[in-house]
């Protein structure tokens, strides 16, 4: 579009640009290729800032379950310790079930599950001592951690470029394109338009490869969690 096509139909047609116009014309040239590798550079350094957010909250997630473990472990009863087959399962459902349902910013109704059941139980433990009220006090608190962090996590799998920018991007491509047609010779525009048109397609790619928060091979990792699953290993092997 930006070289090929200027020049098979200048040549075709025999068509010779004024050379006033041409200089004008690569000014302009000039000024677009600015403004739009400063709006790809601006948007990239967003989309980086959102995905480095969600992030954030994954590695949180995962402290929080290796805590509301421990704490599990510190109130030492029969229903604490179901609840900590609860909380393995619930990590588990998140990294098979709902991690790839987040690219949809859908969420697994396993996990809901048993995240409804941690929460409620949670609830109605009685600390008969004071190592237990201690207990029961973390308890609660990482139970409604785990769910704001849960919920922040699928709102910021909606997160995306704000569409104005894309707007701004393609405008910024189109009058770059039609004041690289203007450019004279033809030598020139094959390798100066041509050189422009890799550099910004390169950013651009980069741009919409980073663009999708849980999709892609730049998609967050559910590692973090999976880290904390096996940190808590099974009840088996007392752990």
């Amino acid at each position: 579009m930006t070289t090929i096509l200027p020049l098979l139909v200048r040549r075709r047609f025999n068509i010779t640009l004024d050379e006033q116009l041409a200089k004008g014309a690569e000014e302009s040239f000039k000024l677009f290729i600015s403004l739009s590798l400063l709006l790809l550079a601006f948007c990239m350094v967003r989309a980086q800032g959102d995905y480095r957010g969600a992030e954030d909250i994954v590695a949180r997630e995962g402290t929080v379950m290796l805590k509301m473990d421990r704490a599990y472990e510190s109130f030492a009863t029969e229903n604490t310790d179901a609840l900590r087959v609860v909380l393995r399962s619930y990590a588990e459902h998140l990294v098979k079930d709902e991690w790839t349902l987040l690219s949809q910013g859908e969420r697994a109704e396993t996990a809901t599950e048993d995240l409804r059941v941690l929460s409620t139980i949670s609830k109605q433990l009685e600390p008969e001592t004071a190592e237990q009220q201690v207990a029961r006090s973390e308890i609660i608190q990482s139970v409604n951690q785990l769910n704001d962090l849960r919920e922040a996590r699928i709102s910021a799998s909606y997160v995306k470029l704000p569409t104005f920018y894309w707007y701004a991007i393609c405008t910024a491509l189109f009058f770059l394109t039609m004041f690289g047609w203007l450019q004279s010779p033809l030598s020139k525009l094959l390798t100066y338009v041509g050189g422009v048109t890799c550099g910004v397609c390169l950013m651009l790619t980069v741009l919409i490869s980073t663009s999708g928060i849980f999709a892609g091979q730049h998609a967050v990792s559910a590692d973090p969690i999976r880290n904390a699953l096996t940190q808590m290993g099974t009840l088996d092997d007392g752990s």
